[in-house]
Order: structure tokens, then C-alpha cells, then sequence
């Protein structure tokens, strides 16, 4: 691999992959000026890592260019693993009053993906992380009680590329060009499919690996995440957005999720979870398995709290320029002729389950009716 002029270039099969040469501060421009509007005399917090400070600083310019005051807040995959292996259980379930007093204060968060190595967290014990999320959770509950908004941003690394077994410069490309994708062409079809969810009620997803599962989206609050949280978005109490953008999604009735369905993947601490099959009735996953490591889904679902096994959320994702799912969900989810069903939290998008877990579980190529409508054939939109 060779660099020239910013630009860089790998040779494989003789075939040269350019890697787009991002421009951080133009992104950040756009991050704090139309998806997130940020207006003067605001707090807003700028969560993220050392790997992607740039970035934040960026973030944390526009901010105060824009007479507002910024908060940084970084965090690391190796400052993580030393505080759940470190720090005793029974301190990890305390809540961070303080915190909870300082969210007050609080407008808005944008927080960058602060994981660089995933595999860092592979083997840490899930009760640790379960007490962890428990003393999290009123954090959470406040940043909805509060109505603050926010903004998700996904970041490529190498040793990410390396996990989902994938190029570094093939993720690099495909992350930055999904996040620079066409959105009026987004909005567009987006419109599409929101108005089939809006009109419906049952959801009956099949496909050829297994699925076949009913569900109600009636009367639900149906969310196009085109990217930018517009002043109708805040009225609706749609208070946040995932960049990349890029998919329609609801939470469903929370105890209608009836049937057998397949998720292709999953990855979760550095995992790599294949193959869950899994029943549900009456909303809750009754059981489940998977042909590659079922404990760790198992395991997730056992020390989590509250709603943790009942179906959350059903999402299409619209993106064009995600071209594969890899185990990365904020580009997965988004990806076309994908959906992904959550299960547990939901309150923020009109659910009512309450719970520390909020996990995506993607499926491919699937064929989906609405009303016995037929909006999506083994993975093609039709609508």
C-alpha cells in the first residue's frame, strides 16, 4: 500500500482500490448544521474516542462556531475492559447521580463510535456488563424523560475491517459512501415505504431459511431516518438519527410478534453470532439457537433487564451505497433488501418496552406483506 497526495491506493488482484480521503471537518460542518441544527446557546455533548479525535474536535468547532458550547466525552475499548474486569459488581450497578443532574443541562448529544477493537471486550463476564447497563439505565431514562436529541455516528477501523472479515479500504469506502449517499433519492423512496407502514397493520415476513412471522404495526408512529432531525421530527418526538442514514422503521405491538424467524447475524462484543433461529409468541422470544455461538445470544438476553426478550422494532433499510452486510449494524441495518427486527427498548420511537437492552438482529433477502400487500420479494423492493 502506497500514499500519494492524501490518497490511498491497494493493489489486489491487480485491480487498484482507491480509499476516499474524508474531509472531517466538512462532515463535521454538516453533523452540527443540518442533521442535528444546532442553534446558539446550546450544551452539546461530543461523545468518542482517541482513535476518531479529530473528528470530535471538528464537531466540538462547529459547535461553538454556531455560539454553542461544546462537552467533550471520550471513552476507549481498553479503558471499558479494565473498568468491568476492575471495578466490583455491586459498584458497576450504581447509577452516576451526578450525571443524571448534569443531563439537565444537556441539548444534545452526538457521539462517534468509540469502539476500535471490539475484540478488546470478546471475553469480559456478561454479569459484569449486565450491572453496568442496570446503572446506566436511569441515565437512559432521562435522556428520553428530557426529550434530548441526538446523533449516532458509526466509524470504520482496521482492526473492525479485520473482524468482520472484511478489507479495511472496502470498509473505509463503502462506510463513507453510505453517510455521502444521495438523500433527496433517500428521502424519495423512504416516503414510499412510510406510507405502506403508516396504512397498515399486520407485518408477515417470510423466507426461504425458515421465517415466518406475523406482527401489528397498527396505529404506531412509522420513522423515516433520512439523516436530519427536522423541527416536524421533534414535534413527533423523533429526537434522534444513526449516520449513515438510511432506513424506515416502528416499533411494533409489543405482544403480536408471532412465529418462526431466521437472523442471518449478529455481532456483539467482537462475536460473531450466525444463524439464530428463533420462536416467538405473544411478542417474547420463547427460545432460541443459533449455529454459532448460541450461548453469547443466550447470555445477552439472561443478564439483561426488563423487556429484554420482547420484540422491539422492525426497520427496512433504504441505503443504496451499503452493498453488504458485514456485522457492522449501523451500516447493516441501512443496507437494501435487509430489515432487522430489535428486541427490548423502545420508548424513544413509540414502544412501550422498557429495558437496558436495545439489540438489531439483521436478516437478508426476505420477503415482506404488509396487510397482505407485497412490498419487498426476497430482499427486492416492489413498491
Amino acid at each position: 500500500m502506497k500514499e500519494d497526495q492524501n490518497v490511498f491506493y491497494l493493489y489486489e488482484d491487480y485491480k487498484v482500490i482507491q480509499m476516499i480521503d474524508v474531509n472531517f471537518n466538512e462532515v463535521a460542518e454538516k453533523v452540527v448544521n443540518e442533521c442535528m441544527r444546532v442553534e446558539e446557546d446550546e450544551v452539546i455533548q461530543i461523545n468518542g474516542s482517541p482513535h476518531n479525535f479529530e473528528f470530535l474536535e471538528d464537531i466540538a468547532l462547529h459547535v461553538r462556531k454556531n455560539g454553542a458550547f461544546p462537552v467533550i466525552k471520550s471513552s476507549s475499548d481498553s479503558l471499558e475492559k479494565k473498568i468491568i474486569e476492575g471495578v466490583e459488581k455491586k459498584y458497576l450497578k450504581k447509577t452516576p447521580d451526578y450525571y443524571l443532574r448534569w443531563l439537565d443541562d444537556i441539548d444534545g448529544v452526538i457521539g462517534i463510535d468509540p469502539r476500535k477493537d471490539p475484540n478488546i471486550l470478546s471475553h469480559l463476564p456478561e454479569d459484569k456488563i449486565g450491572a453496568k447497563r442496570k446503572g446506566n439505565k436511569k441515565v437512559n431514562d432521562k435522556f428520553q424523560k428530557n426529550n434530548i436529541r441526538w446523533t449516532g455516528i458509526g466509524y470504520p477501523t482496521e482492526e473492525k475491517a479485520e473482524m468482520y472479515g472484511i478489507s479495511f479500504e472496502k470498509f473505509w469506502n463503502m462506510f463513507w459512501e453510505a453517510l455521502d449517499t444521495d438523500y433527496e433519492q433517500l428521502q424519495e423512496k423512504g416516503e414510499k415505504i412510510e406510507e405502506e407502514l403508516k396504512k397498515g397493520d399486520t407485518v408477515h415476513i417470510t423466507s426461504d431459511k425458515g421465517t415466518d412471522l406475523k406482527f401489528s404495526i397498527k396505529d404506531r408512529r412509522i420513522i423515516l431516518d433520512d439523516g436530519i432531525i427536522s423541527k416536524d421530527d421533534m414535534e413527533r418526538g423523533d429526537i434522534g438519527n444513526n449516520l449513515p442514514a438510511g432506513e424506515v422503521f416502528c416499533a411494533p405491538i409489543e405482544d403480536s410478534a408471532k412465529g418462526e424467524v431466521f437472523f442471518d447475524l449478529a455481532f456483539y462484543k467482537g462475536n460473531k453470532i450466525e444463524g439464530i433461529n428463533a420462536t416467538f409468541e405473544d411478542g417474547k422470544i420463547t427460545g432460541a439457537e443459533a449455529e454459532k455461538n448460541g450461548d453469547i445470544f443466550n447470555d445477552v438476553l439472561e443478564y439483561s433487564q426488563g423487556e429484554k426478550d420482547r420484540i422491539g422494532e422492525f426497520g427496512i433499510g433504504i441505503n443504496p451505497r451499503v452493498d453488504e452486510a458485514i456485522g457492522y449494524t449501523i451500516t447493516d441495518e441501512k443496507l437494501v433488501g435487509s430489515i432487522h427486527i430489535a428486541l427490548g427498548e423502545n420508548r424513544s420511537f413509540g414502544g412501550k418496552n422498557e429495558s437496558t437492552l436495545h439489540w438489531d438482529l439483521v436478516m437478508l433477502d426476505p420477503t415482506v406483506k404488509i396487510d397482505g400487500k407485497k412490498i419487498m420479494e426476497e430482499g427486492e423492493h416492489i413498491i
